[in-house]
């Protein structure tokens, strides 16, 4: 079954007409005619029967889905500027995983740096990222992407709990899922290089704590996969 994100509100017994690339995805693309489909409204979702219209696409909404696919735990991922294949393939997984929220940020060992004439562009295709990753899972909402910030406003986005990856804290720092998680987290990933020691420094005064994902040295993209599986098993399992 496909998901859809609406643009409008939703009403079961109403049509709902497609966007132009909603209609090029389903029409053109996928081929759909008088197939059952998920749409999604500010997290209501909805079945509807979806069939081909004029040039179009649309859709009779028929009742509306109750269940609910978020986490119960809102999870912040802050993560660091790394290449852009990487970037892309942990912003499509940290949708599929159940992040509420991401941050990306600039540290001092981002081997990439992010350029200002294409901020908005770049910020487009993340979000593009996030609503088709968030679509194919079937969740209720797309994740919220922030501007890109600099390491020194990473404590404005601290949740009830607050943990850093830190390659090196294996001998001493905790492990991620030794936590018990309340209502919100916020997981700070770094770039390639890691952290420099004076910015481990900086996260544990804005109160974020320092934890081990095990022995081995994780690549950043790596370190979000594990890092927000653990997370969200932990808060599942807590139900």
């Amino acid at each position: 079954m496909h998901q859809y994100f609406a643009d409008e509100p939703l009403t079961v017994g109403c049509e709902y007409i497609f966007n132009k690339e909603q209609a090029h995805h389903a029409g053109n693309v996928l081929h759909l005619s008088h197939e059952r489909i998920r749409l999604v409204y500010k997290g209501q979702g909805y079945y509807a029967e979806g069939y081909p219209k004029d040039k179009g696409f649309a859709a009779m909404v028929l009742e509306e889905d109750n269940e609910r696919r978020e986490l119960p735990v809102k999870i912040t991922l802050v993560l660091a500027l790394i290449r852009r294949e990487k970037m892309e393939l942990a912003l499509q997984k940290a949708a599929e995983l159940g992040a509420s929220r991401i941050v990306p940020f600039v540290s001092s060992r981002c081997v990439v740096q992010e350029k200002h004439d294409r901020q908005s562009r770049q910020k487009e295709r993340w979000q593009t990222i996030l609503r088709e990753a968030s679509a194919q899972c079937k969740r209720d909402l797309i994740p919220e992407l922030t501007d890109t910030v600099k390491f020194k406003d990473l404590g404005k986005y601290a949740s009830a709990l607050n943990l850093a990856a830190y390659e090196n804290h294996f001998s001493s720092g905790s492990f991620i899922s030794g936590h018990t998680l309340p209502g919100s987290v916020t997981l700070v990933i770094g770039p390639e290089g890691g952290f420099s020691e004076e910015e481990v420094r900086a996260l544990e005064e804005m109160g974020y704590e320092p934890v081990t994902f095990g022995p081995r040295i994780l690549r950043a993209e790596t370190a979000v996969f594990y890092g927000l599986s653990v997370l969200g098993e932990l808060a599942e399992n807590a139900q």
